[in-house]
């Protein structure tokens, strides 16, 4: 059963995924075209600034799930309840934190955004902020229990709420703009959305589950284990704030709202470019965990077991990074118009650096099979701060050109440079022979694809057909050349077999 929830769930989770790529394609256009420019940047200003909210949640739902499973494991079902008992007291603190925190942070947006903003504009701000607030501390405490779901691994329910959401969302925000354009709808349809999920799993934990909380005593031992490695999570938190919150808050204090929306349309990109090309990495922490269980994380080991999962990121990262230098302008003129060109700009100077760090990300796992996640969450909390400082001078001489390139140098020296360092010395990962495995064949045929489709590039116009001649002859040149010389024997039958498993159906 359980076997059948993991699969079912990871098939959810691309589905999600995929799934919010297709919706993202359709409702952001229609909402910068109903809003405007400047209403849409005033609103994506509100769910940044807010966002980091999101920081003092200490990963409860994370922390909730791996404690949960570990008394499950055990059969231990009276420290399971006792467990949930605390982890949800701790979390309802949290939330009255986070509620203080907020109401803070919302009597000093005068003074944050007045350069900015118009008084009109501050005072929907307001209004914005106050509900996705409220929202954020909703979703908070709705996550820690859906982390009692996970732990008993559930996933067609925990994976299918990213299915539903997305879709639910679209379908009550189309009608409700067809009669009254405004960003207040957006967050109010958010925040319903928000009560409904947090009904949804306590209904199903505490009354399908039967994981009812119970507190017998305040496990002070238990607690510390659980506070180091909330501090892990909250630190990688932090940093995946900054780094996708950051720049679009420092636009908007420095430049305008219009800028801000020239960001955040780079950042859609992206985060479908972020999703995909990670998606491979969590699938091999069992075997990661197996092989420090079992003695056998020697040096060489551990780079022979990353080689394969990371020339799968590799080639799917490298595809849609330089694809999308290829046919990236004509995309984003047929999905948002004129006026975006900047956009483009934006996506494949944060995507490059990114593509690079991808190719081996699958060692996060080796991390967190070693439980040596602390290490990287300090280095990576230390880099984001570097790209808040470095970001603010770059825009402040280069405008909202400025924002990506802070972000891509403190890319290629946090993630990249610092930290395969860290790999290679503390975790003994073999560099040279790792890269060399990884980029042997698709490096290759990524730059013979992208050098075959590039005078395309520059011969044909900017246009939807455009977009599928270039696009078209991309995928055909890496495709073919991938099957003569770019892939190993191993993945050639792997995809044989896939074609062939689709014919005899």
């Amino acid at each position: 059963m359980a076997k059948s929830q993991r699969k079912f769930g990871m098939l959810l989770s691309y589905g999600s995924n995929l799934l919010l790529v297709a919706v993202n394609i359709f409702m952001t256009p229609f909402l910068i075209k109903s809003l405007g420019d400047a209403e849409y940047g005033v609103y994506q200003m509100m769910a940044s600034f807010a966002g980091y909210l999101v920081l003092m949640n200490f990963g409860t739902s994370n922390v909730m799930t791996r404690y949960v499973s570990m008394y499950l494991g055990k059969g231990d079902k009276k420290g399971e309840r006792n467990y949930i008992a605390m982890c949800l007291i701790i979390t309802g603190v949290l939330a009255l934190l986070i509620s203080i925190a907020a109401t803070v942070m919302y009597l000093f947006l005068d003074n944050i955004f007045a350069g900015s903003l118009t008084p009109e504009q501050i005072d929907k701000s307001k209004q914005l902020f106050i509900i996705i607030a409220i929202t954020l501390v909703i979703t908070f405490i709705a996550q820690a229990v859906q982390g009692i779901v996970v732990a008993y691994e559930k996933f067609i329910f925990s994976s299918g709420w990213g299915v539903v959401r997305p879709v639910l969302k679209a379908v009550l925000l189309v009608p409700l703009f067809m009669l009254k354009a405004d960003s207040i709808v957006i967050v109010l349809v958010d925040l319903i959305i928000s009560v409904v999920f947090l009904v949804a799993c306590c209904v199903y934990a505490f009354g399908v589950l039967k994981a009812i909380p119970k507190l017998y005593k305040f496990d002070k031992t238990i607690f510390i284990s659980s506070a180091v490695f909330s501090l892990a999570i909250m630190l990688q938190a932090v940093v995946n704030q900054v780094n996708t919150r950051a720049d679009t808050t420092i636009l908007g204090i420095m430049v305008s709202p219009e800028s801000v929306t020239l960001y955040s349309v780079a950042m859609q990109i992206f985060h479908v470019f972020s999703s995909l090309s990670s998606a491979a990495a969590t699938i091999y922490l069992p075997q990661f965990t197996k092989m420090v269980a079992s003695g056998e994380f020697s040096k060489t080991a551990i780079t022979k077991a990353m080689i394969a999962p990371s020339r799968l990121q590799t080639l799917v990262s490298g595809a849609i990074t330089f694809g999308f230098i290829i046919c990236g302008r004509d995309f984003i003129h047929m999905w948002m118009g004129e006026g975006y060109e900047k956009s483009f700009l934006i996506a494949v100077i944060i995507m490059v650096p990114n593509f690079l760090v991808y190719t081996n990300s699958v060692v996060e796992a080796v991390l967190d099979a070693m439980q040596k996640r602390m290490v990287r969450s300090v280095v990576l909390c230390c880099v984001a701060l570097a790209n808040i400082l470095i970001s603010i001078v770059l825009v402040h001489f280069f405008g909202e050109i400025g924002a990506p390139v802070g972000t891509a140098i403190t890319t290629l020296a946090g993630p990249l440079i610092i930290m395969n360092i860290y790999y290679q010395k503390a975790i003994g990962v073999r560099l040279k022979m790792l890269f060399t495995e990884v980029f042997k064949g698709i490096l290759p045929c990524l730059l013979i694809a992208t050098l075959v489709s590039a005078p395309l590039a520059f011969v044909l116009p900017v246009s939807v057909w455009g977009l599928f001649v270039k696009g078209g002859v991309f995928v055909l040149v890496l495709a073919v050349a991938l099957m003569l010389f770019g892939l190993n024997k191993n993945e050639k039958e792997l995809v044989m077999r896939v074609i062939k498993g689709k014919q005899n159906q």
